[in-house]
C-alpha cells in the first residue's frame, strides 16, 4: 500500500486542553504519536486507497481507449493523404479524399482535446476526492488523539512524523513509553468490519 503524507492539514504540535481541577498540574505530560503511520493503519484509508486505485485503473482503461481511437484516426487521416496525392486516382477522386482528410484531420484534433481534457479532469476529481477524504479520516484520528490525551491528562502532545521547514524532524527523540500511536490505531480500527468468513464447501 502507498503511504499517505499528510502535509498541510496536521499541526506538528497539538494543543490538548486540560479540564478538571483548577489547580495547576506539578508535573508537565507529554505524549507523542505518529499520525502518518496511524493514518497508514487505519482501515478506513486502506479501503479508500483500494478504491482510488480501482477508479484511478478505470481511468487509465479511458485513456488508453480515447489512445487507441486516436490511432486509428491518425491511420485514417494517413490512407486519405496518400490517395490524395495518388497518380493513379482521378481528379476528382483525389480532391475528394482531399477534403475525406481535412475532416479526419479535425477529429484527430478532438480526439486530443478530448484526452486532454478528460486527463486533467481526472487528475483534479482525485486530488479533490483524496484531499476530502483524508481531512475526514485526520479528523477521526485527532478525536481519538484527543480523547487518549484527557484519559492520560497530557498537557501536549507531539506528532513525530511531521518535519521542520528545513527538512529535520520536528521531534528529534522521545521515550517509547510516552508514544500513543499503537494505541490510537487500537481505537480507530476497533470498528472495522470483521474479515468475511469463505462459505463451507
Amino acid at each position: 500500500m502507498k503511504s499517505i503524507k499528510f502535509y498541510t492539514s496536521l499541526l506538528t504540535i497539538l494543543a490538548v486542553a486540560s479540564f478538571g481541577s483548577a489547580s495547576a498540574k506539578a508535573e508537565l505530560v507529554i505524549l507523542t504519536i505518529s499520525v502518518n503511520k496511524a493514518a497508514e493503519q487505519f482501515y478506513k484509508v486502506q479501503d479508500f486507497l483500494k478504491e482510488l486505485q480501482s477508479s484511478q485503473e478505470q481511468a487509465q482503461e479511458r485513456v488508453q481507449a480515447i489512445n487507441d481511437e486516436g490511432k486509428s484516426l491518425e491511420q485514417e487521416y494517413t490512407e486519405l493523404a496518400e490517395q490524395a496525392n495518388s497518380d493513379i486516382l482521378t481528379e476528382e477522386a483525389r480532391n475528394e479524399a482531399k477534403q475525406d482528410a481535412g475532416i479526419k484531420y479535425q477529429e484527430i484534433a478532438q480526439k486530443q482535446n478530448e484526452l486532454r481534457q478528460f486527463a486533467e479532469n481526472v487528475q483534479r476529481q482525485m486530488a479533490q476526492r483524496q484531499g476530502t477524504q483524508m481531512s475526514l479520516f485526520t479528523k477521526e484520528i485527532m478525536e481519538v488523539v484527543t480523547e487518549v490525551s484527557k484519559e492520560r491528562e497530557a498537557s501536549l502532545v507531539l506528532d513525530t512524523s511531521g518535519a521542520s521547514q528545513n527538512g529535520m524532524p520536528a521531534v528529534i527523540s522521545f521515550d517509547a513509553s510516552i508514544d500513543i500511536t499503537e494505541e490510537v490505531v487500537k481505537r480507530i480500527n476497533a470498528d472495522k468490519p470483521a474479515d468475511e468468513v469463505p462459505a463451507a464447501e
